[in-house]
């Protein structure tokens, strides 16, 4: 399958937050809008429709109820759940869909308003898998895990809560950049350290909270795109997805290694692209943690297994480093909605558009997703194409 015959034409975002009296279906509508405009199109060109389904509002058949108020009538819609590997799935199915001539546009769209609607009545509760057997034992869900396979980690390969504090610092850094960023304060390797430890040896900087926000991005025929889209074209050059034969309900032999399902996702969609991670100017590595971070930096190869920690610690992050990972800020300081706003960052940065953040000759930017702790790995691969 060649998915360099696909690319990213529109991309959108609703502000992010505390936004009190949005609903999911509001944020995720607004953000859909946006990507409509910034692509020149109107609803009735969607013939795609690919959605996240909702934790906190559960909701039945999702893509359909977003398709019914953009006014898209979707020869193809779904709803997709990888947890934080779901972005970079939409984007391989939509490349899937392109190419076998099933759709010509495709609307991956998904917001939520987790950070607001805790406390409102809800109509449901997604179960995570994990409430039964561990969560009531004190193993909370997401992080839990990744604490335990960070400790695994320092354990095998002496790597410090130092080490996580800079990957904290250096995309902070890059959100005081960001218009759009939930966390625009200033950030310290001071104060990371002074903050209390939630999940050891997490502390508070380590973690991505919950926020309200949309974001979508639309698929389409990369011959169309460079015909009808304004400045470079942002194609699809790989991609890769790689699962651990595990679920978050039985989390045990996940925390106990320190090797993740990006390794082969990354090799996937390096091999598929014809690259390397030498080749990749902007990393844009999913982020529940800045274990999440440091433990893919090793599995996609931009350093040896072990060696993470050495690696941040040298420098290598942040506006000033070697590396340009997370240049939006993440989850972890712009907003975590999933990895969506990892995707439309990698279309930024091709653009040139990523204003105060432009990383100097951007033109290949790998993407990540994982998902269900460690359970689950999507790597995808954007190219630069200026015609």
């Amino acid at each position: 399958m060649n998915t360099a015959q696909t690319a990213i034409v529109g991309i959108g975002e609703s502000r992010v937050g505390r936004l009190r009296g949005m609903s999911a279906l509001h944020l995720t509508l607004e953000a859909s809008r946006h990507a409509l405009t910034d692509a020149g199109l109107t609803a009735a060109a969607i013939d795609g429709v690919l959605t996240r389904n909702l934790d906190m509002d559960v909701t039945y058949m999702y893509s359909q109820l977003v398709a019914k108020h953009l006014g898209i009538t979707p020869r193809f819609a779904t709803d997709i759940n990888l947890g934080g590997a779901t972005a970079v799935a939409m984007l391989e199915q939509a490349a899937i869909l392109i190419v076998s001539n099933v759709c010509r546009f495709v609307l991956c769209t998904y917001g939520e308003n987790r950070r607001t609607s805790w406390a409102a009545e809800r109509h449901g509760r997604i179960r995570m898998g994990n409430e039964d057997f561990e969560e009531c034992f004190g193993l909370t869900w997401g992080m839990g895990p990744h604490a335990l396979a960070a400790q695994r980690h320092m354990h095998e390969f002496g790597t410090t809560s130092r080490s996580l504090g800079m990957i904290a610092v250096a995309q902070r850094d890059y959100a005081m950049q960001h218009p759009n960023a939930g966390f625009r304060q200033p950030l310290s390797l001071d104060t990371y350290e002074r903050a209390p430890m939630l999940i050891a040896p997490l502390r508070k900087y380590d973690l991505a909270y919950l926020f309200d926000g949309g974001a979508a991005f639309i698929v389409a025929a990369q011959p169309w795109a460079r015909d009808h889209t304004p400045g470079p074209v942002v194609s699809l050059l790989g991609f890769g997805q790689a699962h651990a034969s595990e679920h978050l309900a039985y989390c045990a032999p996940m925390v106990t290694r320190t090797t993740t399902p990006a390794v082969q996702a990354g090799q996937q969609a390096y091999q598929m692209a014809g690259l390397g991670p030498s080749d990749v100017d902007v990393a844009l590595l999913y982020d529940d943690t800045t274990y999440g971070v440091l433990v893919q930096l090793e599995d996609f190869g931009f350093c040896g297994k072990g060696e993470g920690g050495d690696f941040v610690a040298a420098g290598h992050l942040g506006p000033k480093g070697t590396l340009a990972v997370n240049t939006h800020g993440g989850n972890l300081s712009q907003a975590h909605l999933d990895g969506m706003l990892h995707v439309i960052e990698g279309v930024r940065q091709h653009r040139g558009a990523a204003g105060l953040r432009q990383v100097d000759g951007a033109g290949v930017a790998l993407v990540s997703g994982l998902g269900g702790a460690f359970a689950t790995s999507t790597a995808a691969i954007l190219g630069r194409d200026d015609r």
